[in-house]
């Protein structure tokens, strides 16, 4: 989503639900620094589908079954794709009371159904599949539920039960869709990462429903998925993800709500005897002090952490930072980014990729970047584009993709 939902000229996407939810899932650009933005590696640089694994796995096995060998060959390509929440979570974190939450839970469920996922996966899977890309890291991948009648929603923002009717499941809703066109990707891991749940005032009508208005409970919870493309010679083994220590706390109606953010990843390697690398998938805090941001990206690299080791890193996401001269984001929302390119990771992605305010307004552009491809050590880029800017892939209701552009990017291995 978009910055203005969020707070700075970034994107306001992903985050928890409704109100609640509101709050954290969206992206904000942040920005990081670094006259060499892309400068470490950039100088030659710039240039089974429903398979679900949770926690640490081995899906090896099945990819070395359909996935050629590629040995002799460097070559991968990668993806970063945020496919929006829906819905901007700013009128959650505006409220003050209760009864504010549960009109603001209101506006954030008439937009959901008003950006109608279900006809965006259409584009967005036919992104995927001209991409090619061997690996994809896809953030906000929501999924909404809700209960009727509303019970006041689940702690920590209420006091019901959790609600457990599915209404959008953005995954199954992009798997059926990348299966109906022929595109075989498979689910390597998927991560839980913020979830909650407010009283929704669907009419806008104190009048109707339970206490203040509320008609349902709708819980948001979000998810940051991999995907991997089968017989594309690429093979994935063990799976990883935590979440950060470091984590945005909201208040909502009066109610402290922490959003949990992540990361996620998969070993990899060309072929089964070609080069081999990890591949992270993570979606930094929008949210809040953009130190939070820049202490989730350290907890990147620290001891423990999914690239601190000795393979070659590629690493995608929307880190709601970025540079000031490369990619127009400024002051403090620069930290998370000039941490990473410290620690010796380089932009291998390219620009702009951020954000449309507007889904249904044709003349959106991105002027901003804050999704991004990097590596360690610095690979050599052969080429990186962005997608989603095009307006002939705009749906039948106008509807653009998502807030966010994919960034894609063809890269060029160190043999070993």
């Amino acid at each position: 989503m978009q910055f203005t939902r969020r707070a700075v000229h970034p994107c306001a996407c992903a985050a928890p639900l409704l109100a609640v939810a509101a709050l954290l899932a969206l992206s904000v650009p942040v920005a990081a620094e670094g006259a060499n933005a892309g400068a470490g590696g950039n100088a030659g640089n710039q240039a089974c589908l429903v398979q679900q694994n949770a926690g640490r796995d081995a899906n090896a096995a099945c990819d070395q079954e359909q996935n050629p060998d590629r040995t002799g060959r460097s070559d991968i390509t990668v993806m970063t794709r945020n496919v929006y929440l829906g819905a901007d979570l700013g009128p959650a974190l505006e409220a003050s009371t209760l009864p504010e939450a549960i009109d603001a839970a209101g506006v954030i469920w008439r937009e959901v159904h008003r950006t109608n996922f279900p006809e965006r996966a259409v584009p967005l899977a036919r992104e995927l599949k001209r991409s090619r890309a061997d690996l994809i890291g896809l953030q906000e991948v929501a999924l909404w539920r809700q209960q009727i009648p509303s019970d006041l929603g689940a702690p920590p923002s209420g006091v019901g039960r959790p609600a457990t009717q599915v209404r959008y499941d953005f995954l199954a809703l992009l798997q059926r869709e990348l299966r109906r066109i022929g595109a075989n990707y498979r689910v390597v891991k998927v991560q839980n990462e913020f979830d909650a749940e407010l009283p929704v005032d669907r009419d806008g009508s104190d009048a109707t429903g339970t206490l203040f208005g509320a008609d349902l409970d709708a819980r948001l919870t979000m998810r940051d998925v991999i995907l991997a493309k089968q017989g594309g010679g690429v093979t994935t083994g063990a799976t990883d993800g935590a979440h950060f220590k470091t984590r945005f706390v909201a208040t909502v109606g009066g109610v402290p709500i922490p959003a949990d953010r992540g990361w996620i990843s998969t070993e990899a390697r060309i072929g089964t005897g070609g080069p081999r690398f990890r591949f992270v998938n993570t979606h930094l805090e929008a949210f809040g002090d953009p130190r939070i941001r820049e202490a989730q990206a350290r907890e990147l690299f620290a001891p423990g952490g999914p690239l601190r080791t000795r393979k070659q890193r590629v690493l995608v996401g929307d880190l709601n930072s970025g540079t000031a001269a490369r990619h127009n984001i400024h002051g403090r929302d620069r930290l998370a980014y000039r941490a990473l390119l410290g620690f010796g990771m380089t932009d291998n992605g390219a620009i702009h990729s951020c954000c449309y305010s507007n889904l249904f307004d044709p003349s959106e552009v991105f002027d901003h970047t804050v999704d991004h491809v990097m590596t360690k050590p610095p690979l050599r880029t052969r080429r990186a584009y962005i997608t989603g800017d095009d307006r002939s892939q705009r749906t039948p209701s106008g509807l653009w993709p998502s807030d966010h552009g994919g960034v894609v990017s063809e890269l060029q291995l160190r043999q070993r």
